[in-house]
């Protein structure tokens, strides 16, 4: 928590100049995981309908606007244990409707709230491995019976990868989880039908070539990888 609190002001430059290498501004990797869930959601006929998104782990709130853009339906929640963080949030969206930030406790989800999807961007790396499958109950119990939990980290098995989490200063201290443990987790902690994808092949100079990774999703090489599991 006190981590992300000295990051909160400068969060976008460090992550910017993390990823400067891929030829990416961060913004693209905030909008590409909004766009992998909205994709995935028009698959199932939930994109355009009414629901509840809770984005656990929402930083400066980087993903809402591009949430509210492609998610039209949605009601959009965000916590994080850095409470500078989420006054960072609340500030940056305060022009988006229904939006709300809150504090996070480590104990509790800070909302009465039953929710549709459940959102995870690159948090459990951050948290210790004693405590992912009590995180992950909580969120599991956060969810409507059918809801879906998407959780995006990166992948170990990318050089490159690893070579960028060494060099980024809130990384220090994180603990890649392998797909093969994060898969483990998800059915330890109750999820069901928990689907891989693997994504992020191409930097910047070969974007051409992105339309290809939908071939791509289950070669364990891109630079990323996520789930989604149901509750």
């Amino acid at each position: 928590m006190a981590e992300f609190d000295s990051y909160a002001h400068d969060y976008e430059a460090l992550h910017g100049e993390s990823v400067r290498a891929s030829g990416f501004p961060a913004s693209y990797f905030d909008e590409y995981k909004i766009r992998e869930v909205a994709r995935q959601l028009a698959r199932r006929g939930w994109a355009a309908r009414p629901f509840k998104f809770l984005n656990f782990g929402c930083g400066i709130g980087k993903s809402e606007r591009y949430a509210r853009e492609r998610l039209p339906g949605a009601e959009l929640y965000g916590v994080d244990v850095s409470a500078k963080s989420v006054e960072a949030a609340r500030e940056r969206n305060r022009d988006l409707a229904n939006v709300t930030f809150a504090v996070f406790d480590g104990e509790s989800i800070p909302f009465d709230v039953s929710f549709d999807v459940v959102f995870v961007a690159n948090v459990f790396h951050h948290v210790p491995r004693a405590e992912h499958l009590r995180v992950l109950r909580l969120l599991r119990a956060a969810l409507k019976v059918g809801g879906l939990l998407f959780l995006f980290e990166h992948n170990p098995l990318n050089p490159l990868t690893r070579k960028t989490v060494r060099a980024c200063p809130f990384d220090e201290g994180a603990v890649l989880l392998e797909p093969w443990y994060a898969r483990r987790i998800l059915r330890e902690a109750g999820f069901a039908h928990a689907e891989i994808n693997f994504t992020l092949f191409f930097p910047a100079p070969l974007a051409r070539l992105a339309p290809l990774e939908k071939y791509l999703r289950k070669l364990p090489l891109g630079a990323q990888y996520y789930f989604v599991a149901q509750r």
